[in-house]
């Protein structure tokens, strides 16, 4: 499953250190598992790599022993956590405009998920299907995403309202009564989507927070982002597909022509009509990948060569020089780091 885009906001890993660290749990020896550091993490405010979060997120949970640690996280997100997503939601008119506002809105914050919302005979349903295989991380991404919703409702209507139920698109597992603790819904395990059942009563309930001016504000602000996507060219397109891959693991060239719907024919045509080819795009992401991790990483070389799927660091240190004009231990000095 290839996914749109992978890149997370460093806010949610920024989160997920301090809550450790009120757990009493190392959170500095956590980041540096997945070759984070809280200082460089706090400041920059660059967008973090699947890969990247998936090793946090599984240090995280071997760090507390809390496979639902994703449950934790979520109820310890602030509704400015989501950006301007979390206001257009809490300011809506009431929580079927809420769930509505998450439907066009969520992949904003996350495109590992579709969001579809539809009326029923019942009431609404809003449903979040993977666009993206998190591995080792699913349940907790799962879990995060189950939660931050449940937790927007509650933050707009100061309570979860009763007629609320949730499928869950896993096994029911060990831990489940944990759910009843952080989610206190009906819960549905071993469904084929993620999805949240809501009667047509509870869709009424009006937002404490309803504010016709600031729901209208984020909701511009989110369609600006929305109407910036929709107008990317094909080569723009890709280059995201490129940069969201697991360092290492880039995808073919079918693989992404079946991510963008075209013939890799078709797309090879497109991308030489916007100028450019697709081992150019590669190169850029493999580029921008290496300066990230020099610079915002303390791995050695030969862990970062290995990472991006070089097996002799003496070929991965040419194609550094010959892409950069230095080695890579001078773009780390550069940027004030050691080799």
């Amino acid at each position: 499953m290839l996914q749109s885009t992978t890149l997370t906001a460093p806010i949610y890993a920024r989160q997920l250190r301090m809550l450790l660290q009120q757990g009493a749990v190392d959170g500095d020896r956590v980041l540096a598992a997945a070759q984070l550091d809280w200082a460089t993490l706090l400041t920059d405010d660059s967008r973090l790599p699947q890969d990247t979060v998936t090793r946090l997120v599984t240090a995280a949970m071997a760090a507390t022993g809390k496979p639902w640690l994703g449950l934790d996280l979520a109820a310890s997100l602030p509704v400015t956590a989501h950006g301007a997503l979390g206001i257009a939601a809490v300011t809506a008119r009431d929580i079927g405009s809420l769930l509505a506002v998450l439907a066009r809105y969520g992949s904003l914050r996350n495109e590992a998920f579709s969001w579809e919302w539809r009326v029923t005979p019942q009431g609404a349903v809003l449903q979040a299907t993977e666009q993206a295989d998190w591995g080792d991380a699913r349940g907790f991404v799962l879990d995060l995403m189950a939660g931050a919703v449940l937790h927007l409702i509650a933050a707009a209507t100061g309570q979860l309202p009763a007629g609320l139920r949730v499928d869950m698109p896993m096994a029911r597992p060990p831990w489940a009564a944990q759910y009843s603790r952080y989610l206190p819904v009906q819960i549905g395990f071993g469904q084929p989507a993620l999805v949240f059942h809501i009667d047509r009563q509870a869709c009424a309930l009006p937002c404490l927070g309803a504010d016709r001016h600031a729901h209208v504000q984020a909701c511009s602000e989110c369609d600006d982002v929305l109407a910036e996507r929709a107008g990317r060219s094909i080569a723009q397109r890709v280059a995201a597909l490129l940069a969201a891959a697991p360092a290492g693991r880039y995808p073919q060239l079918v693989e992404v022509a079946a991510a963008v719907s075209l013939s890799p024919r078709t797309l090879m045509r497109r991308l030489r009509a916007d100028g450019v080819t697709f081992q150019q795009l590669l190169d850029t992401a493999r580029q921008a990948r290496t300066l990230w991790l020099l610079q915002h990483t303390h791995c050695s070389v030969e862990d970062i060569a290995a990472q991006l799927g070089y097996a002799d660091t003496s070929n991965f240190s040419r194609t550094v020089r010959r892409w950069f004009g230095a080695t890579p231990l001078v773009l780390r000095q550069r940027d004030g780091r050691d080799g």
